[in-house]
């Protein structure tokens, strides 16, 4: 069989597909994965073929661009971005589809996968990392810092929904989604978000239950596995000076935006203020040294990627931006997050951080607000030591999420793969 996954966002977005790639190419399928060149060196280390999107400076362009990581206008920066790169995307799925033997697996950007399973007929997965992919009246998607009030009737926030898909998503989206779907022979679409963008075969919550559970309203064809994680390789230890720091001092807090975020300074700033005034060792992990302070003392380390597998057991708490990749991480290490958020899923996966027990979150990394914040998490009682080492244990005893994803991949294609009929898409 082959399996045409297409993955494309930031190192969060790309790295767990590029992990179910590993496992689906074990199993013996051919494995074609479509990201942009940036992660050329991860997937050829994952034994991987790499069809090429796009150029990495056009990556590194879309990071930069002035307003995607605006809480509120990020979202149509991005649509923009989508909507530009599409075509090309499309067509660079479409050359390496074999009839009757093909299988689609898209991330949530890959637009371009549900056109290509509705044009051909294809069997497609839809894999969502984040659980405010599947928009809920139920468990309303935190989407600010001012999540909705809990107290609100169901009826209400069925209403509420509706507006928001009607007026805000479906205002951002349809009209330039219909108008490329047009080109190529499809009919339109509404509530692109909060229904198109899940595939009728099969739409993936790449997450656990315990993290979110499914919800009356999900598309019938939601299944939840867990976290689908990239291991580093054995041969690839922590770079020499990083075990040196830690050896020297007490355990480090450490401080990340992210892969892609590109306008951290305030975040980085503020992170060196807040070390300076408690007195703790840091490490800060960027790929943009632009973004960080012009000078740093010699408690804090620098470096632009490390294994967070490797070096979160070793660290006394995380701060990060809220990606979903990261959050997983410090789950999977039982130690303690504080979740400043910037946009996106990020302001969700706080609020379950925080739901869970195991974190806290604020707007802003002042330093005042930041200490108030972090105190409680460097000095644990134990209903945070319990919580951090409950879901520590909880993830280990997890099956392994990228094996489950493949479980449900291969039996779509033993269901779909004798008939390329068209499927019977919700429009």
């Amino acid at each position: 069989m082959k399996i045409v996954i297409t993955a494309l966002g930031s190192g969060g977005d790309v790295f767990p597909f590029i992990a179910l790639g590993q496992v689906l190419r074990e199993r013996g399928h051919t494995v074609a994965l479509l990201a942009n060149p940036h992660f050329a060196d991860a997937v050829a280390q994952a034994g991987l073929s790499l069809v090429p999107l796009g150029t990495e400076d056009e990556y590194l362009a879309a990071l930069r661009q002035p307003e995607i990581w605006h809480p509120r206008r990020g979202f149509a920066v991005i649509w923009r971005q989508l909507m530009e790169l599409t075509p090309r995307i499309l067509a660079t799925l479409e050359a390496q589809i074999v009839p009757h033997q093909t299988v689609l697996v898209g991330s949530t950007l890959s637009l371009a996968t549900r056109l290509a399973q509705e044009r051909h007929g294809l069997p497609a997965a839809m894999v969502h990392l984040s659980p405010n992919c599947f928009l809920s009246a139920y468990e309303f998607p935190v989407t600010s810092a001012r999540p909705l009030p809990s107290w609100m009737p169901l009826w209400a926030r069925r209403v509420l929904l509706a507006a928001i898909d009607r007026g805000m998503l479906d205002a951002t989206c349809a009209r330039s989604l219909n108008a490329l779907r047009a080109t190529r022979g499809l009919p339109p679409v509404r509530s692109v978000m909060r229904r198109w963008l899940h595939s009728p075969d099969l739409t993936l919550g790449a997450f656990p239950d315990w993290f979110a559970a499914p919800q009356p309203d999900w598309p019938a064809s939601a299944v939840v596995t867990g976290f689908p994680r990239l291991r580093t390789p054995a041969e690839s230890p922590l770079p020499e000076a990083v075990p040196a720091f830690l050896s020297a001092g007490s355990p480090p807090l450490l401080f990340t935006a992210g892969t892609g975020m590109t306008q951290a300074h305030t975040f980085f700033t503020g992170a060196l203020q807040t070390v300076t005034a408690l007195q703790q060792r840091a490490l800060f992990v960027t790929r943009f040294p632009e973004t960080l302070p012009d000078a740093l003392p010699a408690e804090v380390m620098v470096a632009n990627h490390l294994p967070f597998d490797r070096l979160l057991p070793q660290v006394a708490a995380l701060v990060h931006h809220g990606g979903i990749g990261t959050t997983a991480a410090a789950l999977a290490a039982g130690i303690p997050q504080l979740i400043v958020p910037f946009a996106f899923d990020q302001f969700d996966n706080a609020a379950r951080v925080v739901r869970l027990g195991v974190g806290r979150t604020g707007a802003t990394l002042h330093p005042d607000h930041c200490i108030s914040q972090l105190e409680p998490l460097l000095h644990p009682d134990p209903t945070l030591t319990a919580a951090l080492r409950h879901f520590q244990q909880r993830m280990v005893q997890t099956p392994d999420a990228g094996a489950l994803i493949a479980d449900q991949i291969e039996a779509l294609a033993r269901a779909r793969c004798s008939s390329a009929a068209p499927l019977d898409n919700d429009r």
